[in-house]
């Protein structure tokens, strides 16, 4: 072979070679911004939208690329078919010709998602705001923070407009951007303006009409949020048409991609820390384990992601809590306690039997129970049972479950319920005030079931044998014998001194009772004492 030809030969191969690494480079380009909802593939711009796309597509460019890589860019839903508003709506404005608001809410998304937004209305998700009035919230605005701004105590360098600690911070930047803020407008002379002064009537537009005009606007003509309130996107906020929830919340605006609503990350923007670190536990997990192993064969962008038809390798939150299966005919539930048979969340974990609002039935009495029930329990279980059967036998399943009941009981009945008899006692005889955290063995109880008992309950709920045990029961359980035991005596004695000993003799007696209990007697056995020199 002529040496012309060989070099022909090499350097056709040399220019086949760097050919196929720009394609491989723009197949591996194109994947990662399909992966991250950045894809502009036919994308169908509506005509009310043209124009908001291409003032956006300047202005706001990121906004504008995330939408070109959504299912709402190639079927044809744009800006306005989700921002528009009514004139008589509280947040409304004209803007260029089109009366649109700034926050879609849950409501917008009902004139096309019906079924989604019904399902998550029923929801506990969409009752997150409750939290509004909750302990919870009592840290954050009270304990943490303050809830009337104050003045500060020294001038802050190079910022002379602080002139008093916003004292609800913590609460607007913590606890609502996962619960939900109620989202206030500015008022003049800076008043708030929530849900329950515009009082919407079905159609989301308020009744109360007067208080309209005490909405401030800006020059042009939109009404003013309280930053407080706004920015939020969490799961349970409490919008001015009356609505509940931000679907945004887990369908991240402005591209509301799929993929990143399957994958567990999504749900760890909330579902992490010290008192319900369900992604941690996830990641422990076997479950989790797989996942992340075998993350390229789930197939996650596909349209529906049917478990058992478009993968099979592992589990995320939304398999098991939201995403259709092939044993359900693929039916997708956007209310996850459909699946969940207990509920951790309060100190005695309970059955969850709901009514038909949807609320926890806590009738004792069996017959009285079951005229309430119209959702059980056993068929939420059920639910979630179908979905382990894709990977586990019958057998595997129901002793997972047997193995999870007896957990909840043993935590409720050896360390909760005590607790609460104690807490209570202390309480009936004002022992403690009733002013929640002011005393020592209040934090305690907190820890114990907020922050270790949850701990416990969800890593037995999630197959996380650390957190189940090390991270949960030990912790418990230490926390039980070494601190709420010994700081209840301590509070009975000082209280017998202050000439209290009838309250002091009640606490003694209900620790004394739980102590004698078989489960408790392993305090009670002899010590050994050292023999002498």
């Amino acid at each position: 072979m002529k040496l012309e030809t060989k070099q022909f030969i090499i350097g056709f191969l040399g220019l086949v070679f760097l050919a196929s690494l720009v394609l491989v480079q723009a197949m591996e380009v194109a994947r990662k911004r399909e992966d991250v909802g950045l894809t502009s593939a036919h994308v169908a711009v509506p005509a009310k939208s043209q124009n908001c796309v291409e003032c956006h597509g300047k202005s706001t460019p990121g906004i504008i690329e995330h939408w070109k890589g959504s299912t709402h860019a190639r079927k044809g839903v744009g800006c306005v078919e989700c921002h528009l508003a009514d004139k008589k709506d509280a947040d409304a404005f004209t803007h260029y010709g089109t009366v649109i608001a700034t926050i879609v809410t849950p409501k917008d998304c009902g004139r096309c998602h019906e079924k989604e937004t019904k399902e998550f209305d029923n929801s506990h998700h969409a009752k997150a705001g409750n939290i509004l009035a909750s302990l919870d919230n009592f840290l954050a605005e009270t304990v943490e923070g303050s809830r009337v701004p104050f003045n500060p105590h020294s001038p802050t360098p190079g910022r002379p407009d602080i002139t008093e600690v916003n004292g609800m911070a913590s609460s607007f930047v913590g606890c609502q951007q996962c619960h939900g803020s109620k989202v206030a407008l500015v008022g003049k002379g800076g008043s708030s303006i929530t849900v329950d002064d515009l009082k919407p009537g079905a159609n989301g537009q308020p009744t109360n009409l007067a208080i309209l005009d005490q909405i401030m606007k800006s020059d042009d003509g939109r009404p003013r949020f309280q930053a407080g309130t706004w920015p939020n996107t969490g799961i349970g906020r409490l919008n001015l048409d009356g609505s509940k929830g931000s679907c945004s919340a887990c369908h991240s605006r402005h591209d509301f991609s799929p993929r990143r609503a399957r994958q567990p990350e999504n749900c760890g923007k909330c579902h992490l820390g010290p008192d319900h670190p369900q992604k941690e536990i996830y990641e422990e997990s076997k479950h989790g384990v797989a996942f992340r192993d075998l993350k390229e064969h789930m197939n996650l962008n596909a349209e529906n992601w049917v478990l058992g038809e478009d993968y099979s390798q592992a589990p995320t939150c939304a398999t098991c809590h939201m995403s259709g299966h092939s044993k359900n005919g693929g039916v997708v539930t956007h209310d996850p306690g459909k699946r969940i048979s207990w509920t951790n969340r309060p100190p005695v974990s309970k059955v969850l039997d709901t009514d038909v609002n949807g609320e926890l039935v806590t009738e004792l009495d069996p017959v009285l129970r079951r005229e309430l029930i119209t959702f059980s329990a056993e068929e939420k279980r059920t639910n979630m049972k179908q979905v382990c059967h894709h990977c586990h036998t019958p057998d595997y399943v129901n002793s997972f479950y047997k193995q999870y009941d007896d957990f909840i009981v043993l935590f409720n009945e050896k360390f909760a319920k005590p607790g609460e008899s104690i807490m209570k006692a202390l309480r009936k005889d004002n022992l403690i005030t009733e002013t929640q955290f002011d005393e020592e063995i209040e934090w305690t109880w907190f820890y114990l079931w907020h922050h270790e008992g949850r701990r416990a309950r969800h890593g037995a709920a999630m197959m996380a044998p650390d957190y189940a045990h090390w991270h949960g029961m030990f912790e418990v359980a230490e926390r039980f014998y070494q601190e709420l035991i010994p700081q209840a005596r301590e509070i009975a004695k000082h209280a017998a001194e202050e000439g209290k000993e009838e309250g002091a003799a009640a606490v003694n007696k209900v620790i004394d009772e739980i102590l004698a209990r078989p489960e408790h007697e392993w305090q009670q056995a002899p010590r050994l004492v050292p023999k002498p020199d």
